[in-house]
């Protein structure tokens, strides 16, 4: 198919479908799933993978990174730090290990399993959002603290992909894990010395520029090299496009940029991405992962909710809080797909266990806005009989 008439299926039949989804109360993403299932090889083979859907693709992921690295405001970690570390590792340790073991019950290899666990480590923070404005829920310590955890987990899993991609690597050996962990250091502290002495003054000479797009431009700039910086010294280029992101985040016009490049992300980029996850699926012999697909449905529901109300409950939150904290790490959404389409493309995983990744995701997508709507409602609730109960005794 041509490919400027398979870009323009793709972008209304993704728009059709988000609508859809959206006045159901299911997240956008779920009808651009469901629309790239359909249209691609496995029911009517409208649509056909090739170089330059892959191409568009991966910016799309890398976009992804990069709004999700805006997205983290440094302002709540430091605010809500210690809980948010805490509830942020137990929301990826302990899906990381429960699928590690989980994946070799099933038989599968050390580092197919290691990358499973990465993968259900993972949380969509902008689904989380999504139901937090809803009920006017943001402003609460809970809401600061789901939205400082989110973000950390997002860390904390881009640093641990960039420790299994290396270290799972067959090429690597003992003598290499050294110089390994020495490019890493040095890559962070790259990192943060340009956020924290370069970065300022080139803000400073910005200023002298008078172009169209002047700040967008400079923060694609910034992506794509930090990209290449990243897939050059063997790492991942998302962690590169993640950690741009980052530094954008502390720029005075982070807010602007977030604005356009979701705007235009979300219109072309993303929908290409996400559609481009069916066209990659094969649903033939899916029955015979029936059960796996059960399995980690159910255990990708409850380990994040495991953590999450576990650091709560370190926290000294009520049992409500900590539900509704757990709850609101449930989806894996945007970061779990990314990290599905790399494992298949490093040979992680294969196609049968992709559809059925795929499927467990689209599934986790759709129950964790409905149970945190219910957890906070129920909260809600239990303090309204508890007014209730009280003005009674008075």
């Amino acid at each position: 198919m041509n490919i400027l008439l398979a870009l323009g299926l793709i972008i209304l039949f993704t728009k059709i479908a988000d609508s859809v989804a959206i006045r159901l109360g299911f997240p956008s993403v779920v009808g651009s799933l469901i629309v790239g299932i359909l249209v691609g090889p496995s029911v009517f083979n409208i649509i056909q993978s090739n170089d330059s859907i892959e191409l568009l693709s991966h910016l799309g992921v890398i976009l992804l990174m990069f709004i999700a690295g805006v997205e983290s405001d440094l302002k709540i970690l430091k605010k809500y730090f210690k809980p948010s570390l805490i509830t942020g590792l137990l929301g990826v340790l302990v899906p990381f290990f429960v699928f590690f073991f989980a994946s070799r019950s099933f038989s599968y290899s050390q580092d197919t399993s290691l990358f499973i666990g990465l993968i259900f480590g993972a949380t969509s923070l902008s689904i989380a959002i999504q139901v937090l404005k809803e009920l006017n829920f943001i402003q609460t310590k809970e809401g600061s603290i789901i939205i400082g955890s989110s973000i950390l987990d997002d860390i904390i899993v881009v640093i641990l992909l960039n420790l299994v991609l290396n270290l799972v690597n067959p090429n690597t050996t003992t003598a290499d894990v050294l110089p390994f962990l020495f490019k890493n250091v040095l890559f962070f502290l790259f990192i943060y010395i340009f956020g924290k002495f370069i970065l300022p003054i080139i803000l400073k000479g910005l200023s002298y520029f008078v172009v169209p797009e002047r700040d967008v431009a400079f923060s694609l700039i910034m992506v794509f090299l930090l990209s290449f910086l990243a897939d050059w010294i063997g790492m991942s280029d998302i962690i590169g496009a993640f950690f741009a992101g980052i530094l954008i985040s502390q720029t005075p016009f982070a807010e602007y940029v977030e604005r356009k490049v979701t705007s235009i992300t979300s219109a072309l980029f993303a929908p290409i991405f996400f559609v481009s996850i069916g066209l990659k699926l094969v649903l033939d012999g899916l029955g015979e992962n029936m059960l796996l697909i059960i399995v980690f449905s159910v255990l990708a529901i409850f380990t994040k909710f495991i953590g999450g109300f576990l650091g709560g409950k370190i926290e000294k939150f009520d049992n409500n809080s900590s539900a509704i904290i757990g709850a609101s790490l449930i989806s894996r959404g945007e970061m779990a797909l990314i990290l599905i389409s790399l494992g298949l493309e490093k040979g992680f995983i294969d196609q049968g266990m992709y559809a059925s990744l795929v499927l467990v995701i689209i599934f986790t997508t759709v129950i964790a806005p409905i149970l945190l709507k219910w957890a906070i409602s129920f909260g809600d609730n239990s303090k309204k009989d508890e007014l209730d109960d009280s003005v009674h005794e008075s």
